[in-house]
């Protein structure tokens, strides 16, 4: 059976948050899971599906750079964290879509997976990464179906301050900003965002 492909833990700090809800049937979690994948990849509208998610996130392509709603490897995330913003990024963190990964149903426990992780901005000349952990880090978005039940997940991997090569103002700014998010105080509240993207199918 194909997994998931998680990147390894190294250095860092990581977190594996997962929320759950199980339904009455197969075909209704089925239905579920397909609406759950839809949920996943629109990106553009991940901060309206709770008040928990204080982020807002856009989805660039990354050739044209320019936005669109389509999810595929190589294109852009721009978050805007609340509070001061990543002077080398304009103002925004960025993140690259790295792998794109699925598990069919015949398998018995189909799944979708995005991962991404952080890089210089658009246009940026000099490579500085535009993030607050540093290009090492990753964050592994995962929805799938284990009979009666859908998961929503998010993993963080070798998650490290990103202050060792960037601008002095960089370096303040994100050591605050990681810190906050280490500590679960952070904007980036993943529970809150697992948890709104079972939301609908609770009721």
């Amino acid at each position: 059976m194909l997994h998931p492909n998680i990147p390894n833990q190294i250095q860092g700090g990581c977190h594996d948050t997962v929320s759950m809800h199980c339904t009455d049937n197969v075909d209704i979690a089925i239905d579920c899971y397909k609406k759950l994948q839809e949920r996943l990849t629109s990106v553009n509208e991940w901060h309206t599906f709770s008040d928990k998610i204080k982020a807002e996130f856009a989805l660039f392509d990354g050739k044209t750079q320019q936005p669109t709603s389509v999810v595929k490897k190589g294109n852009l995330i721009r978050i805007e964290v609340p509070g001061i913003g990543n002077p080398s990024g304009g103002g925004y963190d960025w993140t690259k879509i790295v792998a794109i990964q699925t598990g069919e149903a015949e398998q018995g426990a189909p799944f979708l997976l995005l991962s991404v992780r952080p890089c210089p901005a658009p246009k940026c000349t000099d490579g500085t990464v535009a993030h607050f952990y540093n290009g090492e880090a990753s964050s592994t978005f995962i929805v799938r179906r284990v009979g009666t039940c859908i998961y929503a997940e998010v993993h963080g991997r070798n998650e490290i301050e990103n202050t060792s090569t960037v601008p002095v103002m960089d370096t303040i700014r994100n050591k605050a900003v990681a810190i906050g998010s280490k500590l679960g105080i952070g904007n980036l509240n993943w529970l809150g965002f697992t948890q709104a993207l079972l939301e609908p199918f609770k009721n």
